[in-house]
């Protein structure tokens, strides 16, 4: 019964996790609510009403502490977050600067846009992260991998429909510019294995998601840790 009991919880705990994803869905349906999603998110999640503190599974999500230790007296949690907020902004507002004055000549492919396919993005990521590193909450990263695997998806949705419209291109434009990081070969989906069919992608897809969520779980569980007596 105990057993049961216990495995009970868990089924509940991961059904949260999953549900609390909800808002992150949400805010990047529309890329303006998204820009300031993980506060929105983080107030959701870290609210007194959350399930998140009703159950000793979820629990240490919402209440454990997850921070890089200070260096000669310097919050580093706090630096790190702003300075990774500072250049996601800056990238994001000279990427959607270069993209409302040329858009009217077709789909942009200078300044930033040729460095990487989708630097608004970029540089939302970048700044939610740094809103991420000031959080020093586990359920903030959670929310941010969320966010983050759902830009992903948008930007590749985005470039299924420019596909539609601009052919030829497009495809020369994604041989030669990286999808979201400059570092990264371009196009470099096209060298991996998958699967042909439709469904066969989405499996795939959706296995990525949970295999990330799950070690950001073990990760987050093992460098968390408690500080102070509201655990109790």
């Amino acid at each position: 019964m105990a057993s049961l009991k216990s495995l009970l919880r868990k089924l509940v705990a991961a059904f949260l996790l999953g549900f609390h994803a909800i808002p992150t869905y949400a805010c990047v349906a529309n890329p303006l609510i998204g820009m300031i999603a993980p506060i929105g998110v983080e107030w959701l999640l870290l609210s007194a009403w959350s399930p998140f503190y009703r159950f000793w599974e979820t629990r240490w999500l919402v209440f454990d502490m997850i921070s890089i230790p200070n260096l000669y007296g310097f919050n580093l949690n706090a630096l790190v977050g702003w300075i990774l907020f500072t250049i996601g902004l800056c990238i994001f507002l000279a990427a959607a600067i270069q993209f409302l004055t040329k858009r009217k000549e077709g789909f942009v492919t200078t300044g930033l846009y040729s460095k990487v396919r989708h630097p608004q993005y970029l540089g939302i990521i970048l700044a939610t992260l740094g809103f991420t590193f000031t959080s020093e909450r586990p359920m903030a990263w959670i929310a941010w991998l969320n966010l983050t695997f759902l830009y992903l998806l948008l930007a590749s949705s985005e470039e299924k429909i420019l596909q539609k419209k601009y052919k030829e291109e497009i495809k020369i434009y994604k041989q030669q510019v990286p999808f979201i990081l400059p570092l990264l070969s371009p196009n470099i989906s096209k060298r991996l294995p998958t699967p042909k069919s439709r469904f066969g992608k989405y499996l795939i897809v959706l296995f990525i998601y949970f295999l990330t969520i799950t070690i950001a779980w073990m990760v987050l569980k093992q460098f968390s840790y408690h500080p102070g007596p509201f655990w109790k």
